[in-house]
């Protein structure tokens, strides 16, 4: 994104004219349990404990992935630590040769395991929610929900929100990057990581540079996006953002494919949400763009 308003300005430099995640058992039999490592054959595992798992859960789950050979042994070790109710939610890595003391020791002080996510550049809110439902345990349709409803709700901690047409929604704001989470964040810490990561990088220079060609952030941003998308190479956003801000200038239509490939949405057949052809009742398709 940072590459794309650079070339808006830099074009804007050279184009003078332009705007711009209770039992029991014999003690020794336990603790024999507890040093003896699974015997399957060593492999890391990255394992969840959500929100809400009880112990019992916990064990059911480590047995069922042949991490641990009993699950009520488990149950027992636990109580025994004093550990009931004290495991702590998140993904660890674990190996099927842990002891069951070594598994328990990991769960209540390694660092829980984090997964990075990345959003490439371009993108639309729906593509971000479905690499978010592939990758992820956020809930896609509450991250959805946020970044089209509730763009207002951040105004007071960023102010480009507040430049933001009423009922807009954060498309075009949530930088594209990539992003380490674990399995407790939720759609909206996502939503406001990727806000405070567009405020450190569309700084206030760029917004001053912005300001100074008559474009608030949300007018860079937006022909910002079709510039993106319109250019076949790197080296041909310049010369589309000098045409672009002429034709601005001039009162005429932008006639750029983007803003009706963002319009029809999703492609029936070949399930993409950027159309590539673009035909005649295409262009005929209403639209605000």
């Amino acid at each position: 994104m940072l590459s794309r308003v650079s070339v808006v300005l830099q074009s804007l430099a050279i184009v003078v004219i332009t705007l711009g995640g209770v039992l029991y058992l014999a003690y020794s039999l336990t603790s024999r349990f507890a040093d003896s490592p699974s015997t399957v054959a060593a492999r890391t595992v990255v394992f969840t404990i959500p929100a809400g798992a009880t112990t019992a859960d916990i064990g059911r789950d480590l047995q069922e992935l042949e991490l641990i050979q009993s699950e009520k042994l488990f149950e027992v070790l636990v109580a025994r630590r004093g550990l009931d109710g004290q495991l702590r939610q998140g993904s660890f890595l674990l190996r099927p040769n842990m002891s069951l003391d070594e598994i328990l020791s990991t769960f209540s002080q390694a660092t829980v395991v984090e997964q990075t996510i990345t959003f490439p550049e371009g993108w639309r809110l729906e593509e971000m929610a479905e690499r978010i439902a592939d990758q992820t345990e956020i809930d896609e349709a509450e991250f959805l929900r946020i970044a089209r409803e509730e763009s207002a709700s951040f105004a007071s901690e960023f102010s480009f929100i507040k430049v933001l047409p009423p009922g807009h929604s954060l498309e075009g704001y949530l930088f594209p990057d990539t992003y380490q989470i674990d399995s407790g964040t939720t759609a909206r810490d996502l939503v406001l990581r990727m806000l405070q990561r567009f405020e450190q990088v569309v700084d206030a220079s760029l917004r001053s540079a912005a300001a100074q060609v008559g474009l608030n952030v949300h007018e860079l941003i937006t022909l910002a996006s079709i510039i993106e998308r319109e250019a076949m190479r790197d080296d041909e956003r310049a010369l589309i953002s000098g045409v672009f801000h002429n034709r601005l200038v001039q009162g005429v239509l932008l006639q750029a494919d983007p803003t009706v490939q963002y319009v029809l949405g999703q492609d029936g057949s070949g399930g993409r949400w950027w159309k590539r052809d673009i035909n005649r009742s295409d262009l005929q398709t209403p639209s605000k763009y």
